[in-house]
């Protein structure tokens, strides 16, 4: 890792869509207190800046130049955070299957990597963060105090993602929904740069069979026994 070094205590759990990260990285973050970070959002931010602007997903050259002119920004409150791109919040528009494929395309640019990693790192250094993603623990904090990764049987992890698009609004089977992210996981996972992948000193979690609390409470052990006194 290059740049500044974080003095907070860094969580980072990574995994593949549908594994629970979110929900179970929101509610570990409230229990201790820390900011939550989804750096996911970053990247479908970059996807609904593409849509929005209509542009190739194969044209790096001009997505950067786009991105590198248009602000982009995490703020939190409460312990949620809330995306902001160009001054607009967009987070209740980065749901969306477009969207999710849009991000997919760009995650695997490294010019695009390099800009959100550094942008993730910059927000570790403010505070104690609960950081979630992909490649977290592996190449934005590979120094992080404790590293998760969850995972979950695909048709576990399928039926979650519908249940998360239907209770946004958006139409969905359970058929396409498997199909995308099997899509996706193979992307992720070959990708030549930041491939998703467990650190090799993560605890790994199957979530299949677990409840959110029984997940939030397995990860507060492991914080106990690295970080003794912490998360009460």
């Amino acid at each position: 890792m290059t740049g500044q070094r974080s003095s907070h205590v860094i969580i980072a759990i990574d995994g593949p869509s549908g594994a629970g990260k979110s929900t179970a990285a929101q509610s570990l973050a409230r229990r201790l207190g820390y900011q939550y970070v989804d750096s996911g959002a970053l990247y479908r931010a970059v996807g609904w800046l593409v849509c929005e602007r209509g542009l190739p997903l194969d044209d790096t050259g001009a997505i950067m130049t786009c991105l590198d002119a248009t602000p982009m920004a995490l703020t939190f409150h409460h312990g949620t955070s809330e995306v902001w791109v160009a001054g607009q919040r967009v987070t209740s528009q980065l749901r969306g299957e477009v969207v999710a494929r849009a991000a997919s395309a760009v995650a695997t640019m490294p010019l695009v990597r390099q800009a959100i990693t550094a942008q993730l790192r910059q927000l570790g250094c403010q505070a104690d963060v609960v950081m979630e993603g992909r490649d977290i623990g592996t190449i934005v904090f590979p120094e992080a105090t404790v590293k998760f990764f969850l995972d979950a049987s695909p048709a576990v992890r399928g039926q979650r993602r519908v249940q998360e698009m239907q209770q946004a609004g958006q139409p969905a089977t359970l058929g396409q929904v498997v199909e995308a992210m099997t899509r996706r996981d193979s992307q992720d996972r070959g990708r030549a740069v930041a491939p998703l992948l467990p650190a090799p000193e993560a605890y790994t979690i199957d979530t299949s069979d677990l409840t959110v609390d029984d997940v939030v409470q397995t990860m507060l052990s492991e914080i106990r026994r690295v970080l003794p006194g912490e998360g009460g």
